[in-house]
C-alpha cells in the first residue's frame, strides 16, 4: 500500500472495519485475499489478444472500484498484483492531465495512432510511463521522431510496441535516448529498426523480444544477432521473423556456443540457412518450445542438423499433423495435453501444387523423434485460413498416407477431423483388408472419426466397411465415431 497516501489508507481501513461490525451478504462474506483472487483471475483472463490494441483490463478494474468501498478497497490494496495502469490513447477527448488528476499515481500506459498535441503533452510524464505502443504511418513516424520528449530516455518503462500501417523510414538512433535499461518486453512489427542491436545490449532486463516481418533495412545476421542475444541474459521468449536473408549466409564450421540460460521458448520464421546458422551458435538448455515455420524451400534439408544436440527436446508421445491448401505443419508434444512442456512444431509454407508429398519428405527428417509418439491427431486449418474444403483435393493421393503413416510406427491411437476423414478412411480400409496391413499403423489400437459434416455414399460404405474390418478377430482396431461436441474436447485444430 505504499502508493497509497496515508489519508486514504486510513479510510480503506475504517472501511474495512466498518464491514466486519454489520451484517454482510454472502459475496461480503468472502475473505479479502479470495476476493483479490478473484480479480487477479480476471486480470489474467483480460490479456491483450493483438498487437494494435490494449486488452480490456484498464477498463475492468475501474469498473470494480466503483462496485462497492469494499472493493475498492481490495483492488487499491494490491495495485502491483493487479497490475493497475492508466490506459491513455491519443483518441481520448480529454487530457492525460485530467486523468492523472482524479485516479491514484499508478503507472501510465500509451497507446498512439496520431502524433497529436494530446499525446505529445502526456509524454512528457515520461517517468510514470511503464508502456509505449506506437501504431503509425510513415509521416506520423517522421512527426514521432521529431518530438523531444521520444529522444529522453524513460526510466519506469517495461514495454514497447513499434507497429506499422505503412511504408516507414528506420526508427531514429536517438529513440528514448539510444537506450531503455527497465524495459521488459520488446515488440517489433514491420518496423525497420538498423540500430536495434546497439539498443539491445542497453536492456540488461529484457525477457520478452519479438520481431515480425522485418524488412530488410532492418536485417540482421545470424551472427550480429547471437552477439546481441548472449548479453541478454534473462530472456525467456524469442521470436524471428526474417522473409529472406537478404545476402548469402556463410555457415561457419564450428562456432563457439552462446548460452541463452533462460530461454525457454523460440519462434523463428523464414528460411532454413538463417535459423540453421543461429541454431548452430546457440545453447538452450531450459528450452521447452522450439516453433519453426519455413517458406519457399527449394529442396529437402536435414532438420535433425538444425535441431541442435544444444537444444534439450524429446521424448515426444503426443503429435498432430495439420493441412491446408498451402501449408503443412507437425506439433511435437511430451504428452497429451498440447500445452505440456517439451513441444516442437514445424510447418512449410509452399505455393506448388503437390507440395504436400514435398513436405513429407522433408518431415522424413524428423523420424529421429517419432518412434515414440503413440498419439496422432490429423487435421486441417481451414476453419481459420477461409478455404475451401476443395483446397486439399490432392490429399485423396494414397501415396502421401502411406509416407505420413510409415513416420509413426509406434501409434496406438489416431484421430481424424472432419475435413480430413474422407482422404484418410478409404486408405486405412486398404491398410486393414490388403496384403501387409501391419506395415502401417502395425501398433494402432483405436480409431476416432468425428461425425460432422456431409458423408457422401462412398465414404459412408467406407466407414461402414472399416467398422465391420475393425471388430474382425484379426485386426485390434476400435472405430469410435464421435459427435462434434464431443469431438471438441479432442480436436486441437
Amino acid at each position: 500500500m505504499a502508493i497509497l497516501g496515508p489519508a486514504i489508507q486510513e479510510g480503506m481501513l475504517n472501511t474495512s472495519e466498518s464491514l466486519r461490525n454489520r451484517q454482510i451478504s454472502p459475496i461480503e462474506a468472502l475473505p479479502d485475499e479470495t476476493l483479490l483472487t478473484i480479480f487477479d483471475f480476471c486480470r489474467a483472463a483480460s490479456v491483450r489478444r493483438t498487437f494494435q490494441w490494449p486488452g480490456p483490463w484498464p477498463r475492468v478494474w475501474r469498473n470494480l472500484v466503483h462496485v462497492c468501498q469494499r472493493w475498492r478497497y481490495v483492488v487499491f490494496s494490491s495495485p502491483l498484483r493487479l497490475d493497475l495502469r492508466l490506459y491513455y490513447s491519443d483518441r481520448h477527448r480529454s487530457s492525460l492531465r485530467e486523468m492523472l488528476d482524479v485516479w491514484l499515481p499508478f503507472p501510465i500506459e500509451i497507446c498512439c495512432y496520431n502524433v497529436r498535441g494530446n499525446l505529445i503533452a502526456a509524454l512528457e510524464h515520461r517517468d510514470r510511463i511503464c508502456e509505449l505502443r506506437f501504431e503509425l504511418s510513415s509521416s506520423e513516424w517522421e512527426k514521432l521522431a521529431r518530438v523531444t520528449e521520444m529522444q529522453m530516455p524513460f526510466p519506469a518503462l517495461t514495454c514497447l510496441r513499434l507497429g506499422l500501417r505503412s511504408w516507414s523510414g528506420p526508427v531514429p538512433a536517438t529513440l528514448l535516448g539510444g537506450s531503455a535499461p527497465s524495459l521488459r518486453s520488446l515488440y517489433i512489427h514491420s518496423v525497420p529498426f538498423p540500430t536495434l542491436p546497439q539498443f539491445l545490449l542497453s536492456c540488461n532486463d529484457l525477457s520478452e523480444l519479438y520481431l515480425q516481418n522485418i524488412p530488410k533495412l532492418g536485417y540482421i545476421t545470424p551472427e550480429a544477432m547471437v552477439t546481441v542475444l548472449s548479453a541478454l541474459t534473462k530472456l525467456t521468449c524469442l521470436y524471428i521473423w526474417f522473409d529472406h536473408p537478404y545476402e548469402e549466409i556463410q555457415l561457419a564450421p564450428s562456432p563457439t556456443r552462446a548460452v541463452l540460460p533462460a530461454l525457454t521458448e523460440f519462434k523463428f520464421h523464414g528460411v532454413n540457412e538463417y535459423s540453421e546458422d543461429l541454431l548452430a551458435r546457440i545453447a538452450v538448455p531450459q528450452l521447452e518450445t522450439l516453433s519453426v515455420m519455413y517458406e519457399h524451400e527449394p529442396h529437402v534439408f536435414d532438420i535433425s542438423q538444425v535441431i541442435s544436440h544444444s537444444l534439450p527436446l524429446g521424448p515426444f508421445h503426443h503429435a498432430e499433423v495439420t493441412f491446408s491448401s498451402l501449408r503443412i505443419g507437425i506439433g511435437l508434444y511430451q504428452s497429451e495435453e498440447t500445452y505440456s512442456l517439451k513441444t516442437f512444431k514445424l510447418s512449410f509454407d509452399q505455393s506448388a501444387p503437390g507440395y504436400e508429398a514435398e513436405s513429407i519428405a522433408q518431415m522424413c527428417t524428423l523420424s529421429p523423434l517419432l518412434p515414440s509418439v503413440t498419439e496422432l491427431d490429423i487435421g486441417s486449418d481451414l476453419s481459420f485460413s477461409g478455404l475451401d474444403f476443395k483446397d486439399l483435393e490432392d490429399l485423396r493421393d494414397q501415396s502421401v498416407w502411406l509416407a505420413l503413416f510409415h513416420l509413426f510406427p509406434s501409434v496406438r491411437t489416431l484421430r481424424l477431423s472432419s475435413h480430413i476423414r474422407p482422404f484418410v478412411v478409404s486408405f486405412i480400409l486398404s491398410s486393414l483388408l490388403g496384403e501387409g496391413a501391419n506395415d502401417v499403423l502395425p501398433e494402432l489400437q483405436n480409431l476416432y472419426l468425428t461425425d460432422r459434416g456431409r458423408r457422401d455414399e462412398p465414404e459412408e460404405r467406407a466407414i461402414e466397411l472399416l467398422i465391420a474390418a475393425s471388430q474382425n478377430t484379426d485386426h485390434n482396431v476400435t472405430v469410435h465415431r464421435l459427435p462434434y461436441r464431443d469431438w471438441c474436447e479432442l480436436d486441437r485444430y
